[in-house]
């Protein structure tokens, strides 16, 4: 039914709710577009690329990419499915799009792409916690709250996927929300901590290897550009996260814009890491030691060409090269 000026006569709250979802799918398809760009890339990249000796097997990192990719795939092409069966194929359903779709979230229609999202959400943050045991050299005690909470993520999202599919719930029904809540503010939180943990880490060897080898060499020392940092930490996901949970914990329509373009940029965090690593320039196990012994060779000529300068600036250079030699990298006393 519509009015005389040809709205539909539906309450105001209503109309906000589906103008949400439909800027939140238009939005999703945006980022969805990036994904597409980034995984063939990326599987460009993997699939020529030959193995060095330092490097593992590529095919777990294909596999893992590729079903990455198709969890966002299946997600999105669902939702769009779900999008035209609610505004084209049942407009007329009582109550208007919104109603039919609340009715349809214990359907596998509606079950199933929430599965491949909270799928690739596990994904993603299980990534995330990898690289975060790669930066810190697979130091297990440095990273088990990260590893409680995502034990807890996934304790979280199957109760929160079966809260959501019993009859008559939906995403938003009181129940739902009081297990929906805790979830997603955990992942956001897994998040947030699994990134200032990587910050840091980057941020620390970045100054101390700025002091190392000086400022001749600026422009040569990875993770140089703040960019990089923010890709290596994933924190593209972790800002959405917030934006979601925020307005979603606040029972605001807000946190619709953002949900479904927070399952493909879940999936965009860690394919962005990919690709650094199939164009090797990730942090890997030996990056520090890699990185050192690559200035090595320009050093010495350097210090070999000091011969008649300041003895003490000659010792702290020798210093230096000494230290490189040696494929280690102290930071604040500690050799890592």
């Amino acid at each position: 039914m519509s009015t005389s000026n040809g709205r539909p006569n539906l309450p105001a709250d209503t109309l906000w709710f589906e103008r949400a979802i439909l800027v939140g799918d238009a939005l999703s398809e945006m980022v969805y577009g990036a994904v597409v760009v980034v995984f063939l890339r990326t599987m460009y990249i993997l699939l020529r690329r030959k193995r060095s000796p330092e490097e593992g097997a590529k095919w777990p990192l294909v596999t893992f990419t590729l079903l990455l990719f198709s969890l966002g795939t299946i997600f999105i092409g669902m939702d769009l499915h779900s999008l035209q069966l609610m505004f084209i194929d049942h407009r007329e359903y009582p109550g208007g799009p919104i109603a039919y779709t609340l009715s349809q979230y214990g359907q596998a229609i509606t079950v199933f792409p929430n599965v491949c999202a909270v799928a690739a959400e596990w994904l993603a943050d299980g990534y995330m916690l990898y690289r975060c045991l790669v930066i810190f050299r697979l130091k297990l005690y440095i990273v088990a709250l990260p590893v409680l909470m995502y034990l807890s993520v996934i304790a979280m999202g199957i109760m929160q996927l079966f809260q959501s599919s019993r009859p008559n719930a939906n995403l938003w029904t009181k129940t739902t929300v009081n297990f929906g809540i805790p979830y997603f503010a955990i992942s956001a939180a897994l998040n947030i901590t699994i990134t200032f943990m990587i910050n840091a880490r980057l941020l620390m060897w970045r100054r101390d290897l700025k002091t190392l080898l000086g400022t001749g060499k600026r422009l040569s020392i990875p993770y140089m550009s703040i960019a990089s940092i923010l890709v290596e930490s994933s924190a593209l996901y972790t800002t959405y996260s917030i934006l979601f949970i925020v307005p979603y914990g606040l029972g605001s329509h807000v946190s619709n814009i953002f949900l479904p373009s927070l399952i493909e940029v879940q999936v965009l965090g860690p394919l962005l890491i990919i690709l650094r690593v199939a164009t090797r320039r990730a942090w890997s196990s030996n990056t520090m030691a890699v990185t050192t012994i690559q200035f090595q060779q320009d050093d010495l000529h350097s210090t070999e060409a000091m011969t008649d300068s300041d003895p003490e600036v000659q010792f702290a250079a020798s210093q230096q090269v000494q230290l490189r030699n040696t494929g280690k990298f102290l930071s604040r006393g500690e050799v890592l």
